[in-house]
This record gives C-alpha cells, sequence and structure tokens, in this order.
C-alpha cells in the first residue's frame, strides 16, 4: 500500500472527529445544564455545570473528558493530512499541537473540576487555544475556497475582538456575563477546527479521484 494511501486511511477518519468537537462541546452544555439550579445562558460559565454546585456534575465532567480524547485523534488526522497534501512541518506541527493540547486541557479539566484550583486555565493552554485559530486558518488557506476564506477571516476578526475583553485588557467588569462571553470565545475555536476538519478531509478526498 503506498504511503499516501496508508496516511489516507488513518487521517480521513480521524479528521471526522474533528467535525464532532463542537458538537460535543455544545452538546454537553445543553444535557448538563438542567442539572444546574439556576443556569443561566449568560452568567453561568460551562466548568460551573462540572462544578459541585451542579447535582450531576459527572455529566459535564464526563463529555469534556470525551471531547479531549476525541480532540487527541483529531490533531493525529490533521497532522497526518496536512502533511498528505504538502503543508510544511512548520505550520502542520504547530497546528496539530495546538488542537491537541486543546484536548489535554479539556481532560485535565474534567480530572481537576471547580472548585478545584488546579482547574484554571494555565498560560500555555491560553497560549495554544489563542494561537489555534490562527494556526488552523493558515494551514487550511491554500487549499479551500473564497467562502471558506471568508469564514475564516471573520473568525480571526472575532478573534481579535475577543482577546481584550476576555484577558481583561477592556477594564469592563464581566463577572455576571462571563457565561456568554466564554460561549462567544470559543465560538473562535471549537467550530473552526469543524470546518478545518471537514474542508481537509474533503482535500484528501478529492485527491484519490
Amino acid at each position: 500500500m503506498r504511503q499516501g494511501t496508508t496516511r489516507d486511511s488513518i487521517a480521513r477518519p480521524a479528521l471526522w472527529f474533528g467535525v464532532a468537537i463542537p458538537f460535543l462541546y455544545y452538546g454537553t452544555q445543553a444535557v448538563a445544564a438542567p442539572f444546574f439550579p439556576g443556569f443561566s445562558f449568560v452568567g453561568t460559565t460551562a466548568s460551573e455545570m462540572g462544578s459541585t454546585l451542579s447535582r450531576h456534575p459527572a455529566i459535564f465532567n464526563v463529555g469534556i473528558a470525551v471531547q479531549g480524547a476525541v480532540s487527541l485523534v483529531a490533531a493525529l488526522g490533521f497532522l497526518m493530512g496536512l502533511r498528505r497534501l504538502g503543508i510544511d512541518r512548520a505550520l502542520a506541527w504547530p497546528t496539530s499541537l495546538a488542537i491537541a493540547m486543546n484536548g489535554v486541557q479539556l481532560l485535565w479539566a474534567a480530572y481537576f473540576p471547580l472548585p478545584d484550583p488546579r482547574h484554571g486555565g494555565h498560560t500555555v493552554f491560553i497560549a495554544f487555544a489563542t494561537a489555534l485559530p490562527v494556526l488552523l486558518a493558515a494551514s487550511v488557506w491554500r487549499f479551500v475556497d473564497g467562502h471558506a476564506r471568508a469564514y475564516f477571516f471573520a473568525n480571526l476578526a472575532l478573534l481579535a475582538a475577543m482577546v481584550p475583553v476576555t484577558t481583561g485588557m477592556t477594564g469592563l467588569d464581566t463577572h455576571a456575563y462571563r457565561g456568554l462571553v466564554q460561549r462567544v470565545f470559543t465560538l473562535t475555536t471549537f467550530p473552526p477546527i469543524a470546518v478545518a476538519s471537514f474542508l481537509l478531509h474533503r482535500r484528501l478526498k478529492e485527491l484519490r479521484r
């Protein structure tokens, strides 16, 4: 079996795991929310649904642990798929590593749920999460059409608008609507993984024709 075909047989199924990521993230919250007393889409963060404040915190924690494992598989799919398409190692490896680190962050958060002080975002995780949308756009830019490029450009614009808010640079007190801020910010991370996974999968499929 040719090396390219071997890579495709692994990369393409793994990329479907990437497509599933935002559905797992938001779906887990939808299932866990009814068990959180006084849940508010605007004021309740995702992690709070896995804390002792929830009647069944395991629902959320197991859900994001699954998402973390799925992200690790997707990272492998990205690495093999991008290299198969001739994307330089200097871009393919950081992109795949950022997706993998996103998975590690989720597994960490599930293992140390709130109110454990170890739950919080660590600098390395935050750095990779912020860089991920940029890396995703750069990695697929060469082989996607104008509509996809417009999506990634808009996503980067949203990221640029949200970083000052999430880092406190604006000086705004976001505590009352911390849940909304978090959910808007995650739109710059999880859905783009799914979009890039789908586009990469489609491009790999075209190579076989």
